[in-house]
């Protein structure tokens, strides 16, 4: 796993579009009630993100497409998530991809971030989520959009967690 990781971060560094590095890093975490298999199903499957977003385009495979459309019918390049793709991945254990910034964040919406999800069983029952969302640079729109994921890597994994709870009747 961490050779393919490895591997997937140094193919990354070498990107034109790779942020400078920075030490700010986004970590955010949550245990639910499910499976590793069912929260790896969540995440690579276009089906399964449907917590997250109505639409998407996954093609698991390294430097298959992961592309996320919060609004699917915008155009081209203000639909959310896109020009990203897989870096590296173990099966019911951990995804890495790049993460595009937001549309209306024009300075920064270019470069390209790492973001990790990691599954990692915590009983028979429980398995704790955690992502990891590193590249950020600093200053101008850099501060609004490491501040604006702040906020919403949370709420991705609440809804996540939502998603999970059966409704009530």
């Amino acid at each position: 796993m961490f050779r393919v990781l490895v591997a997937a971060l140094a193919a990354f560094a070498s990107l034109p579009f790779a942020a400078a590095a920075t030490d700010r890093i986004i970590v955010a975490s949550v245990e639910v009630e499910a499976s590793p298999g069912t929260i790896w199903d969540m995440w690579t499957t276009e089906d399964g993100l449907s917590f997250f977003a109505p639409a998407s385009n996954i093609d698991l495979r390294p430097g298959g497409a992961y592309e996320v459309y919060f609004l699917p019918d915008a155009p081209e390049g203000q639909r959310g998530s896109e020009g990203t793709t897989i870096l590296g991945f173990q099966e019911n254990r951990m995804l890495t991809i790049t993460w595009a910034l937001p549309p209306y964040m024009p300075d920064v919406r270019p470069y390209l971030t790492p973001l990790t999800i990691e599954i990692i069983p915590v009983s028979d029952t429980t398995t704790s989520v955690t992502i990891t969302h590193t590249g950020w640079g600093e200053g101008g729109e850099w501060d609004d959009a490491y501040a604006y994921f702040q906020r919403n890597w949370p709420l991705v994994l609440s809804a996540m967690s939502d998603a999970l709870t059966p409704a009530a009747e």
